[in-house]
């Protein structure tokens, strides 16, 4: 009878084993930071002045156009000066001395008032140059993230693999990073709101204000207001409406948007002259989103990630820049210095009195206006009603006070000369 001669199979590798063999080494750091916009990228910068060594991760090499916040006032300046990157901020904007504030064709209101334009994509391009250098950022998608109370593990499509203490989740509203880490994203409120943004053809120039906010006239407009300010040369609108996003008025400014602007606000022209749009129209409908099962080991959210307001309030980058401060100045250097990284050093934050209330004030805002805009029942009647008597009060000032500075004007001259 015939041996077959025996086959010998070589010693088995286990599988993990196996896999780090090829596996490359992964790079530690105390912090990684997911999404570096406006808020992933402040706070990388924040934690790495504090001593932090984080790596930013981010999709997109390319900063791309988004249309959100574009213009910003003293009170987030003085956030931004707080974390160090005023300067920055202001080298990337243009700005605004003065407002008028107009109603039903007139002018109520004349203000000085300080603020600064920009377009987002350009700031957040400005605010990744002046990332620290103990910023390490990394572009990729994520294919994967293990977390837990001691070590979160994130690894790069390209199987780069980052690992850290803490992952911060600064990628705005999008759900695709919660999923990765078991948090969920819940729309409080469908088309809240939608944010309509464009460029006008005439230069800033031949407005006869510096910048303007106009607000709706009639419940049947459903807007919130229009404001036009420069940005750089160019002459930009944002446009705030309470409309469903797939409803004809939608469709119509699509197609021809001057011609449906006219017809719902048929007064402005007479405040700011004719209206010609240049290039195209960005539309942007905003959901009220919040988060469930946000309290995980290992992994905090902030921004838009955690919970979004409505852009008419004008909150969002304020609401980000406060958690951005109270996290990484307050919450990040105390969890560091001791070990671990469990669901009570998280929770903190989410219960934090200052991040707390400005959020509840922040929804409580985009609440208020939506309801003082299209708002039915007694109690929206009777504060629209308030409003347009404020309106023609405001009004009245201004005309009284135009008519009192022309008589007073050659009395004055006449005085000087004598």
């Amino acid at each position: 009878m015939r041996h077959e001669p025996a086959v010998t199979s070589p010693p088995k590798v286990p599988e993990t084993l196996a896999a780090l063999a090829g596996a490359p080494e992964p790079r530690r750091a105390d912090i990684v930071v997911i999404g570096a916009g406006l808020a992933g990228s402040v706070a990388a910068a924040t934690l790495a002045r504090g001593g932090a060594d984080v790596v930013l991760i981010d999709a997109a090499a390319v900063v791309p156009p988004s249309l959100r916040a574009e213009k910003l006032g003293t009170d987030i300046l003085a956030l931004f000066d707080r974390l160090g990157l005023g300067e920055t901020v202001r080298a990337a904007a243009t700005p605004i001395r003065s407002v008028w504030i107009a109603r039903f064709g007139r002018v109520m209101k004349r203000r000085a008032r300080l603020e600064y334009a920009f377009a987002y994509k350009s700031l957040v391009t400005a605010l990744r140059a002046a990332l620290p250098a103990r910023v390490e950022l990394r572009f990729g998608l994520i294919a994967e993230i293990a977390t837990g109370p001691d070590l979160q593990r994130v690894t790069l499509n390209d199987s780069a693999v980052v690992e850290a203490r803490l992952l911060i989740v600064a990628t705005g509203p999008s759900a695709a990073i919660h999923r990765h880490v078991g948090i969920e994203v819940v729309d409080a409120t469908h088309d809240h709101s939608i944010c309509i943004g464009f460029y006008l053809k005439a230069p800033p120039s031949d407005y006869p204000f510096e910048s303007i906010v106009y607000y709706g006239e009639h419940r049947s407009d459903r807007v919130s207001y229009i404001s036009l300010f420069p940005i750089g040369s160019r002459m930009r609108a944002n446009l705030f409406v309470y409309r469903e996003h797939d409803e004809a008025w939608m469709r119509d400014f699509r197609q021809a948007p001057e011609a449906t602007l006219r017809r719902t606000l048929p007064n402005l022209e007479r405040v700011c002259g004719p209206l010609a749009i240049e290039g195209g129209v960005d539309i942007r409908p905003i959901d009220l989103r919040q988060t469930r099962g946000h309290e995980r080991a290992g992994v905090v959210l902030i921004g838009d990630a955690y919970c979004t307001s409505c852009p008419v309030s004008g909150t969002g980058m304020h609401k980000a820049l406060i958690d951005v401060e109270r996290l990484c100045r307050e919450h990040v250097p105390a969890w560091l210095a001791t070990p671990g990284m469990g669901t009570e050093k998280i929770a903190g934050f989410y219960a934090d009195r200052v991040k707390t209330d400005f959020d509840r004030e922040s929804l409580a805002l985009s609440n208020r206006l939506r309801g003082l805009a299209v708002g039915r029942g007694a109690r929206w009647t009777l504060a629209r009603a308030a409003a347009d008597a404020r309106s023609a009060c405001a009004f009245t000032a201004h005309r009284c006070a135009q008519a009192l500075a022309v008589i007073v004007a050659p009395i004055a001259e006449l005085l000087e000369r004598l």
